[in-house]
């Protein structure tokens, strides 16, 4: 192992070896994975007195700082806190990187005689908790937030353990804080996607310093002090959404894990081949859209696969009559020197083609355009790249 390398975060011992240099990293990133546990971890780790870095809506390593996704999992906490939890019963819930506050929200509408104590470094939405009833803010990084032992009968956690400098050290620290029998829900990106054939933006982005797996994951809320209750939807391949229990003491010996190993191995090896040859065909995708000159063409979806489509593709988006995103709207006025439109905008505007560039919402956005504008043409975005990389090959 080169000597600037930290150990594992999780086993401890001194095994990374390089497994992928990320494109686009403003921080030289580069990913490593534990020869011992299997775990898929980066580094240089993030130096947290570094000024805030802006917004980035990039397909690269380079994406960040919007943080509006973790709004997209409340609903899903609120399924797990309702099959586990009694949400009519006095509770005090420790939500990890409260954002927006917008799963606060939700718990204390379900939850009528709940206390939360809501934990966000972010200056610039730690203010969004304030105002909420029944709750107590602390503005701070969960590591630093002073927090006293079996005080809590939730911890709630989502997309955020991924960020953390030492996620088992965390896990460990939410045990502490929680009663004997207290509930986690964790909520992670899932590692699974790199796998999809359809991959096309730069996975292991610059704020992410550990990369997890089922197994891994799984493996860690366990050596942590938990008795996993819920394990993720193997129909989701975005999101790991665990619910555990506190039920006895942290592990000190973790023990290797060779086929998590070469699973993860395989796992990058296979998403450095597909993303390269997606990204090869995206000039045939620009060409296919750019072949619709003289319809009314609309795109939903301004985020990492429309940046890739433009700056990769050399798609021109002047051609569009409306660049539709309902959550990035929220944020920035244009992308790429186009005005966002809000989903509305298509109702009476006549479009002829809607290209859906999204792959976890994509059946929902089909639905929503299928509402506003019936006489349209969908092109999705899974149709597309199958097409371009078709013409590829040819």
């Amino acid at each position: 192992m080169h000597a600037e390398l930290p150990s594992c975060d999780f086993c401890g011992k001194d095994s990374l070896s390089f497994a992928y240099q990320p494109e686009g990293s403003s921080r030289g990133l580069k990913v490593y994975l534990c020869r011992h546990c299997g775990l898929v971890q980066s580094a240089p780790r993030i130096d947290r007195t570094e000024k805030r870095h802006a917004a980035a809506v990039s397909g690269g390593a380079d994406w960040g700082n919007v943080r509006y996704g973790k709004g997209f999992r409340t609903q899903a906490a609120m399924e797990a806190l309702a099959r586990h939890a009694d949400l009519q019963q006095a509770a005090t819930l420790l939500d990890v990187g409260s954002n927006r506050g917008r799963f606060a929200a939700a718990f204390l509408d379900a939850a009528p005689k709940a206390h939360i104590t809501a934990v966000e470094p972010d200056e610039r939405y730690a203010g969004s908790c304030q105002d909420l009833p029944r709750t107590q803010l602390i503005w701070s990084r969960i590591e630093d937030a002073k927090l006293a032992d079996a005080s809590f009968d939730i911890v709630h956690s989502c997309h955020t353990i991924e960020h953390l400098a030492h996620p088992f050290a965390s896990l460990k620290d939410h045990a502490r804080v929680l009663k004997p029998g207290g509930l986690l829900v964790l909520d992670a990106p899932n590692l699974v996607l790199i796998g999809g054939d359809d991959i096309l933006e730069e996975w292991f982005i610059d704020k992410h310093l550990y990369h997890f797996s089922e197994v891994t994951l799984g493996r860690m809320i366990e050596a942590a002090g938990f008795t996993i209750v819920q394990r993720p939807d193997p129909n989701d391949r975005i999101n790991l959404l665990f619910v555990a229990r506190k039920s006895g003491m942290p592990q000190t010996e973790i023990a290797a894990d060779p086929a998590e190993t070469v699973r993860a191995l395989n796992l990058i090896t296979s998403y450095t081949a597909t993303r390269a040859a997606n990204r090869a065909a995206l000039a045939n995708a620009a060409r296919e859209l750019e072949s619709l000159k003289g319809q009314r063409v609309a795109l939903w979806g301004a985020g990492r696969l429309f940046d890739s489509l433009v700056r990769v593709g050399g798609f021109d988006p002047a051609m569009l009559t409306h660049l539709i995103d309902a959550h990035l709207i929220q944020h920035m006025d244009s992308r790429h020197g186009v005005r966002l439109s809000p989903p509305h905008a298509l109702t009476g505007s006549m479009a002829d083609v809607v290209v859906v560039m999204s792959r976890g919402f994509a059946d929902e956005i089909m639905a929503e355009v299928m509402r506003l504008a019936p006489q349209a043409r969908v092109i999705l975005y899974a149709d597309l790249l199958a097409r371009a990389r078709l013409a590829k090959a040819a």
